[in-house]
């Protein structure tokens, strides 16, 4: 005998890229024996293999199998053609991103043509002349050729992405323009064979995965600076679109990612070194990495609208709200977060916004000054992760407590941080300490053929800091000095007032300074750039 099943969607666990979604239903057998239970409803995009059953009933009730059948409605729901509607306007915005980013590779790849026909020339008027060798060539042909191949690689996974998404866009398009038609499936049944020794009720949990649906963190820190804290809340930005509704479920998110496990082979691929072979065409790269490569420097708000407060009672006076905290598991390297009570997440592709826990950090906090990069000194505060879980990466919006309240600072990212391991944050830049940088001093002698035809450029600069804070700050200032790559090109440095607290081997300078309120301090070195006369020398201001 079939029977007719209503379900409902009580529990969903969130993974990155997926979800598991958990429906309960009941029904009442009149007969003793084997009956099926039809449960109905079920979307197409779910993964067939993912569908599980499992239940309760009298002693000895058993699940026979599970089969799968395709349903037909006259009208597909609103919330399917609402969902395949924006599903198609995500892949067409997919599609064309993805169309932009190989336009740009084309680019790429004409002006690696354009730059391998002028470093040949180049080449070749040097050799003439004597000033240039062909071993000179051998670094930059390298690393073109590395551009070059990674050029090619990028496109080539870009022509697959592409021809991916036109394929899912299509058959998206498909199935919405089938969906007008009537009388084709548009959702499956879940076909449960049970047997049952008695007339009883029983109860059916079926499960199974459905793409499009995710979660990410997403973090607000609050800085206390008087008090050297950092006030941590954790959210998850949930998004699904997968046609069904979540309406009060019990809601899990997880770090799994089911799709993610693969073989391994026994052991790696053997790892060659070779010398460089000649090519017959000259490597390509792009002029703008090229002068990249030379240079010296090297290669939020809260979503919604704020909610208005209502008029505290007189009898119960105000406090703050708490943050939910979610309960967390840990499973060998998966964290599952699992929230209290019931959650309605709507199939609206929106992100929606979920707290899961809240914590205070005792914090270090310090100025970072790295003029040659940015401007101004960086607050940084230095804290460990206490919280006793991994801290996941993911978007960190900062806010500073002042005398009036909050003051968004800026947006910038957390990176994975275990267990007690120390967290970083950098919390924007703070006028009350400025930061100058400025080259104080350039002059070139050419030298003469006395001198051995040596051009020597002296360079100097000076770095000065302010503290207008009204308490002593810390401050780290970093800069660096220029790193010859050339045997010929010769470094001298003349002076470094006051000595940098540490100089690593790549001229990688810092100071730790320590500036009373009102205290200004000045920072200055000087050096000379050494190098024939006929080589022309790359990377300095």
């Amino acid at each position: 005998m079939d029977i007719q099943v209503t379900t409902a969607i009580v529990a969903v666990a969130v993974y990155p890229d997926r979800a598991l979604v958990v429906r309960h239903g009941e029904a009442e057998v009149t007969a003793a024996g084997e009956h099926t239970l039809r449960l109905g409803g079920l979307p197409l995009s779910l993964l067939r293999d993912s569908l599980r059953a499992s239940g309760s009933g009298p002693a000895g009730t058993r699940i026979l199998g599970v089969e799968q059948a395709v349903e037909f409605h006259e009208a597909a729901p609103e919330a399917t053609q609402a969902a395949l509607r924006a599903e198609i306007e995500r892949l067409e915005q997919e599609l064309a991103l993805l169309d932009e980013r190989q336009s740009l590779q084309d680019e790429q790849q004409v002006w690696l043509r354009s730059l391998a026909e002028q470093a040949a020339k180049s080449l070749a008027w040097g050799i003439a002349r004597g000033t240039a060798k062909a071993d000179d060539a051998g670094g930059v042909f390298t690393y073109a050729s590395d551009e070059a191949g990674r050029v090619a690689a990028t496109r080539i996974e870009l022509r697959r992405q592409r021809t991916q998404t036109a394929q899912e866009l299509e058959a998206r398009r498909r199935e919405l323009e089938q969906l007008g038609i009537g009388k084709v499936p548009d959702r499956l049944a879940a076909l449960v064979h049970t047997e049952l020794p008695a007339p009883s009720r029983v109860a059916i949990e079926l499960s199974y995965l459905i793409g499009g649906a995710s979660w990410r963190p997403r973090y607000d820190a609050r800085v206390d600076v008087p008090a050297a804290t950092v006030h941590l809340a954790q959210q998850a930005l949930v998004v699904q679109h997968t046609g069904e509704e979540w309406p009060q479920v019990s809601l899990a998110l997880s770090t799994a990612r089911p799709a993610a496990a693969r073989q391994l082979p026994d052991d790696p691929a053997p790892w060659y070194v070779d010398v460089v072979k000649p090519v017959a065409e000259a490597a390509r790269m792009p002029q703008s990495v090229m002068r990249r490569a030379m240079s010296p420097l090297g290669a939020g708000a809260v979503l919604g609208e704020p909610l208005m407060a209502a008029e505290p009672s007189l009898a119960e006076p105000a406090v703050d709200m708490e943050m939910a905290a979610a309960e967390v598991e840990r499973t060998g390297a998966v964290q599952i977060f699992r929230l209290p009570g019931h959650i309605n997440v709507p199939s609206d592709g929106q992100p929606h916004t979920l707290g899961i826990g809240e914590f205070a950090l005792p914090a270090t906090l310090d100025y970072v000054a790295m003029p040659a990069l940015t401007e101004g000194a960086h607050l940084r505060a230095r804290a460990r992760n206490t919280s006793g879980q991994v801290l996941l990466a993911g978007e960190l919006h900062v806010f500073q407590a002042t005398p009036s309240g909050e003051e968004y600072t800026g947006a910038t990212r957390l990176d994975l941080t275990a267990e007690d391991a120390e967290l970083t944050l950098y919390l924007g830049v703070d006028d009350n300490v400025p930061v100058k940088r400025e080259l104080i001093e350039r002059e070139t002698d050419k030298g003469s053929l006395l001198q051995g035809g040596i051009r020597r450029i002296t360079f100097g600069y000076r770095v000065t800091v302010s503290n207008r804070t009204t308490a002593a700050q810390r401050v780290v200032v970093k800069d660096h000095l220029p790193v010859p790559r050339h045997e010929r090109i010769k470094l001298k440095v003349l002076d470094l007032r006051p000595p940098p607290s540490e100089r690593t081997r790549l001229e990688q300078l810092t100071w730790e300074l320590r500036l009373e309120p009102g205290e200004e301090r000045r920072i200055e070195w000087r050096f000379v750039v050494e190098a024939p006369a006929d080589l022309e020398v790359l990377g300095l201001p």
